[in-house]
């Protein structure tokens, strides 16, 4: 029987393999590891916190040459790395955990002592692990710009992603307001997690900055500003079982409920008098009379508007709801329920200077500080909030409370679960730790706030509230029901339009997320920018074949520029019809979900898990797998009218007209209202999708 873990010696190295994979080749004239220490100098935008500029000052780099094998068993080795001058000594120990292997680092003098002055001096750290020339790149969080990352050097810190993220006039102007336009690789949601098409994966632990290196043909350059904790590595037969084993690793999403996939989630506001046209009484009364098959309400203003200029209107960030703007809305919330529809809400981790709960917690210190003890001013181009200290055990606390008693305890079954992208550097937090390393987990914490809240709320049962994160990291996906895309342009650009959704959430399926879903339509525009019918209705049809079908107005609430689900009868019309198709789907949904609890396949997947020897796929970003049976390849382009889709080799139907395929390069009729979908014949849930073309 072949060993699961062996190492090799070679002339002036070794090689590491596991499971048959070439791991590590480490040779004096190319080491695999250095470390080093460094300055770090990461700045918010003076008018906008959200944006950030990293750069770094590298004061020593030790490369590891030498090294001595210590230990080398069927299960462990250990290998002593030291520099030229023999004083620094690593430790760099892999054994078999759970049948994956686990990497740790522990910094020793000569005697073999752990050294504690060593291991806090150095604070980079360079790891090469081999690379195949001819392999597929994955994963690295939510990746919006480029899904193969073979060839590209990623970058992994927790910021805003962006305007435009395509130096178009929209995004050059951002930049220079603010640093706003963003760039390929900005995200709300990075990860050091890969997965390769060669069936290994790659995951560190770390929350420090990152960079992760994968230009070289021969190997894939590791980049941290610390030492990680650990890295787990596995190799599988084929792409299936690494994803399992890779989301048994990270930990699978809590449930969705059944309500959260039968029916679109209707996002809108203008409060509860039901004499405006813009109330949210009205707002669903049209939808209901043409039919739209309504799940939930999501309202964003549930707790009141706020205008901190003349050029902006803003939810006011104190979190209870607004009597004025929504008298008895519990007794409301509570009528929808008898009529089978949810009501969700929005909050962040910040809190507005104006109102009563950021005084409350400014009080009592529950607030990240600046070097002078005082609650730090984040900025948000016009207006200033607090950030709650998640470090402080007694706010974290307050803040759960505050959840469960304002939004659990008068009905929501969710909310919006924005932000956390902004945590400074410059900070002071509660626990004395570095917001240097806090930054990139902060995400990560305040979806584990919201959990808890909702655990001890629901005395355990907590998979009827969702909450939704468009933020995270290592760990979120124990915690997070549901991710979305966060704020997209209303516009088809790749750069940040509605291709960015597509290839969004095939990332996230490679670093364990497998419900996603994103804004119909998007929400990002501008003077000369406003959400257009074209590109609502497309987006509509896009996010008819994901878990989570949801629409945002935007800060709008009287109605605006922005097309939306009722903005003429045609679109009433069509969002009615898909609408329609979301909850027929509803229980080929369901077994995607339970697919994902048993073995952790996402319900957006990358078509080459289930085709690994069609290459072709790999140059494909934006067509995917609904589950296993359904292609997707959403028209993504203004005005047209057929489309070019590439089926792997199978047997496929056209949704709409029946016609049969094999596979290959094929040319649709795409209308509006028809969008590229294909099922497998052979799928049992064939006449489920047969009857779909008759759906008006």
């Amino acid at each position: 029987m072949q060993d699961i873990l062996k190492v090799i010696e070679i002339k002036d190295g070794f090689r590491l393999i596991f499971n048959g994979l070439e791991i590590f080749k480490h040779e004096k004239k190319d080491p695999i590891i250095s470390i080093g220490s460094g300055t770090n100098n990461i700045r918010n935008h003076k008018r906008h916190h959200g944006n950030f500029k990293i750069d770094e000052e590298v004061q020593e780099i030790y490369v590891l040459e030498d090294f001595n094998i210590t230990q080398d068993d069927k299960n462990k080795i250990e290998v002593k790395f030291t520099d030229k001058t023999q004083k620094l000594v690593l430790n760099f120990n892999a054994s078999i955990v759970e049948e994956r292997l686990m990497v740790r680092f522990r910094f020793s003098n000569n005697d073999d002592e752990y050294s504690n002055e060593i291991s806090g001096k150095y604070n980079r750290f360079r790891i090469n692990l081999i690379g195949k020339k001819d392999e597929h790149i994955y994963g690295c969080g939510e990746q919006l710009s480029r899904l193969d990352l073979k060839g590209s050097k990623v970058p992994l810190w927790c910021q805003e992603p962006g305007f435009g993220r395509d130096r178009s006039l929209a995004s050059r102007l951002a930049d220079i307001f603010m640093w706003g336009g963003g760039d390929w690789y900005t995200t709300y949601y990075p990860q050091s997690t890969y997965v390769s098409s060669a069936n290994y994966f790659v995951h560190i632990e770390s929350y420090a900055y990152a960079e992760m290196d994968f230009r070289s043909e021969c190997h894939s350059s590791l980049y941290f500003w610390e030492i990680p904790k650990r890295i787990v590595i596995d190799v599988q037969s084929n792409a299936l079982e690494l994803l399992s084993s890779l989301s048994n690793l990270l930990g699978k999403q809590p449930m969705l409920p059944d309500w959260a996939t039968d029916g679109v989630w209707l996002g809108i506001g203008g409060g509860l008098d039901d004499t405006k046209s813009w109330s949210i009484q009205q707002k669903l009364k049209r939808a209901r009379e043409a039919d739209v098959k309504v799940s939930t309400i999501w309202s964003q203003d549930w707790c009141g508007l706020y205008n901190p200029s003349k050029f902006e209107m803003r939810v006011f960030w104190n979190w209870k709801y607004d009597k004025k703007r929504y008298p008895n809305l519990p007794e409301y919330i509570n009528s929808l329920n008898e009529d089978g529809i949810k009501f969700l809400g929005y909050n962040n981790c910040f809190l507005n200077k104006e109102g009563e709960l950021y005084k409350e917690a400014a009080k009592h210190g529950y607030l990240i500080e600046n070097e002078s003890g005082e609650p730090y001013d984040i900025i948000m181009i016009f207006f200033k909030v607090g950030m709650v200290d998640l470090t402080n055990p007694d706010a974290w606390k307050w803040m759960k409370n505050l959840i469960i008693r304002n939004m659990i305890n008068i009905g929501l079954n969710g909310w919006m679960c924005d932000f956390a992208e902004y945590m400074p550097i410059d900070c002071v937090l509660h626990s004395g730790e570095d917001p240097i390393i806090h930054h990139n987990e902060y995400p990560v914490l305040w979806a584990k706030l919201n959990y808890e809240a909702v655990k001890e709320a629901t005395n355990g049962d907590a998979n009827n509230i969702v909450f939704f994160n468009r933020s995270g990291n290592v760990g979120s996906t124990k915690y997070v029901p549901l991710m979305w895309s966060g704020d997209q342009m209303v516009n088809f650009s790749k750069g940040d339009g509605l291709p960015t959704v597509i290839n969004g959430g095939l990332s996230m399926g490679f670093v364990g997320i497998g419900y996603y879903h994103s804004d119909i339509g998007g929400l990002s525009s501008a003077l000369w920018l406003k959400r257009s019918k074209e590109v609502f209705m497309r987006w509509t049809e896009m996010a008819t074949f994901t878990c989570v079908m949801r629409t945002h107005e935007g800060h709008q609430y009287k109605g605006g520029n922005n097309w939306t689900y009722d903005s003429d009868v045609e679109t009433l019309r069509h969002f009615s019809k898909f609408s329609r198709i979301h909850s027929h789907l509803h229980q080929y949904t369901i077994r995607l979900i339970q697919e994902y609890q048993q073995h952790g396949l996402p319900l957006i997947r990358h078509p080459y898990i289930h085709y690994e020897n069609d290459h072709i796929l790999h140059e494909l970003h934006y067509q995917y797998l609904y589950g296993r049976d359904i292609l997707v390849a959403p028209v993504i382009e203004k005005g047209k009218t057929k489309w070019n889709v590439y089926l792997p080799e199978d047997q496929w139907e056209h949704i709409w007209s029946g016609q049969s395929f094999n596979g290959g390069w094929i040319e649709i009729d795409a209308p509006v209202g028809k969008p590229p979908v294909f099922f497998r014949k052979s799928s049992e849930f064939r006449h489920l999708f047969r009857e779909i073309k008759d759906i008006e």
